[in-house]
């Protein structure tokens, strides 16, 4: 019975997409130089006492072929987002809730452009970015695309230093590639490919060559895959997973958590993840693809989510801000300990 939901899910992804270029009027190719956020969702409890929903925005902008679509994000300093899109763009804009600038600083902008990959024979080829991950001690970030399997590193000002092509070293299909890249605090670099049982671990930063370890990985819930992941300030990775679901828009969302793999290969068995969060619950249902994790002085941790709207006129842009309160599902895991308290877990 699962297989008929997932085919008519599918089925109803592909007519979702079709209005994109069925049913838009014609489409500038000029970038935006304004960008809506409207917020559509306020905040809410969750279930589980460690979570809350803060806000949930609409990102519109004027129509354009270099809006939409976004994939990948991190955070970029503590008042801005930056976005990457599988046409090659990237989209930096300030955090929807923080307070205006003091007068007489510099404004802060939206920003849209193409990535520029350097080699003229790689600019047509480099362009659908499903991940992102950042060095926060110097601002070198890596992009992962996906038709062509590559790594690419980027310096701060997004000037390009160097490229790995992976055609040569994986297996996976055009439309397979990594969904996932985060560089661990201690060096390492762990990816996960889309629709695989297993993830890869560069011993250090990609571009500069070594062989990654593959080791199994196991998802929490079948049929769910990984689309972006981050680590926490205590070393564990928070996971974005999607899968397709009977509905408009025929998707379905939830957070999951994993220890980071053993450095030690010889300690590696199947790396597994564990369901977290149920998205569905608390936020509107779309394509959420983007993850970005900002620890806030408090000890709680903001947790930003983007949806990739497929470029079709019946998805939109969403952006949504979660909070996660360690303190808070430390309570509960006591409150589970002491006889007679009531269960209350998501």
């Amino acid at each position: 019975m699962r297989s008929y939901r997932r085919l008519a899910a599918a089925c109803a992804l592909a007519l979702l997409c079709a209005p994109g270029t069925c049913l838009r009027t014609p489409v500038p190719a000029d970038a935006p130089r304004e960008l809506d956020m409207r917020r559509i969702a306020g905040a809410a409890a969750t279930a589980d006492p460690a979570w809350q929903r803060a806000s949930v925005w609409h990102l519109e902008a004027p129509a354009s072929l270099k809006f939409g679509g976004y994939s990948a994000m991190f955070m970029l300093g503590e008042r801005r987002l930056r976005a990457f899109s599988d046409r090659g763009f990237r989209l930096t804009f300030t955090l929807p809730d923080v307070p205006p600038l003091a007068p007489g600083s510099a404004p802060e902008t939206t920003d849209i452009a193409r990535m520029i990959v350097g080699e003229d024979r790689l600019q047509w080829q480099l362009w659908d970015i499903e991940a992102a991950t950042r060095d926060p001690a110097n601002g070198d970030y890596w992009l992962a695309y996906e038709n062509t399997h590559a790594i690419h590193r980027f310096s701060l000002p997004s000037e390009p230093e160097g490229v790995r092509l992976l055609e040569d070293e994986v297996d996976w299909y055009d439309n397979g590639g990594l969904e996932a890249l985060v560089r661990l605090a201690d060096g390492r670099f762990v990816g996960i490919p889309e629709g695989r049982d297993e993830a890869l671990i560069y011993p250090g930063d990609p571009v500069e060559g070594g062989a990654p370890e593959p080791v199994p990985f196991a998802v929490p819930t079948a049929g769910f895959a990984v689309t972006d992941m981050a680590q926490l300030p205590d070393g564990r990775l928070l996971m974005l997973l999607r899968d397709t679901a009977w509905g408009l828009p025929p998707f379905t969302s939830a957070l999951a958590i994993a220890d980071p793999p053993p450095a030690d290969p010889a300690e590696r068995t199947v790396w597994r993840a564990r369901l977290l969060l149920d998205l569905d619950a608390i936020l509107p249902r779309e394509n959420y693809e983007g993850l970005a994790i900002a620890p806030q002085d408090d000890g709680r941790i903001a947790i930003w989510l983007i949806s990739d709207d497929n470029f079709s006129a019946l998805q939109r842009t969403l952006l949504a801000k979660l909070v996660f309160d360690p303190r808070g599902r430390a309570a509960m895991k006591k409150a589970r300990r002491s006889p007679g308290a009531p269960l209350h877990v998501q």
